[in-house]
């Protein structure tokens, strides 16, 4: 399947946000997010423990932009340059953009998360208008789901994988749209 990508803006700005392509120059603002336990408590696995594996995330998401058009973005505050987080949609070997965001805690309940979300999804839309946007979550994680669905992404999938998780937590696959059985089955196997 050939998609025609329309490349957009490399820097977008939301009423609050600034939304810059992640660069090298990011990974120690991206280190102290993705190492900080505060950050991963619906999946303490997932908590980056080394200054590396944020490198190699980085450098995943520049190559990714390249690839694609389109990727996650270094958040940082229009009004005084803060860092808050980590949010966009990535390209997945299942061929739908992943919506993913993780912010500083200090900036929680700041609804920056959905203002992100809403202008990733936009920048998606632009990009390749035909790719389903997709999100995964917990259902620990409440609050992710509820920026999902304000972002208009419906649950299309819950369950167990193989994957692991804390115990009585199942995982959720969210979607813009109705996905094709080869999109569907791929991100309930990769939920």
């Amino acid at each position: 399947m050939v998609h025609q990508l329309l490349v957009p803006p490399q820097e977008i700005r939301t009423d609050r946000l600034l939304l810059s392509p992640l660069t090298p120059g990011d990974v120690d603002d991206v280190h102290a997010l993705f190492s900080d336990a505060r950050t991963w408590q619906h999946l303490p696995a997932g908590r980056h423990r080394s200054r590396a594996q944020t490198v190699e995330l980085v450098q995943a998401k520049i190559g990714g932009r390249i690839r694609h058009g389109l990727g996650s973005w270094a958040v940082r505050s229009v009004h005084d340059g803060t860092f808050l987080g980590v949010a966009g949609v990535d390209m997945t070997a299942g061929h739908v953009w992943n919506l993913g965001y993780r912010f500083v805690p200090e900036s929680w309940g700041d609804g920056y998360a959905t203002e992100a979300a809403a202008a990733a999804i936009r920048a998606a839309h632009d990009t390749a208008a035909d790719v389903p946007v997709t999100g995964r979550v917990l259902t620990n994680n409440a609050g992710s789901a509820v920026v999902l669905r304000r972002s208009g992404l419906s649950l299309v999938w819950q369950g167990t994988t193989s994957s692991p998780t804390p115990a009585g937590v199942e995982r959720q696959v969210w979607s813009d749209r109705a996905l094709s059985s080869e999109q569907h089955d791929w991100l309930v196997a990769h939920a």
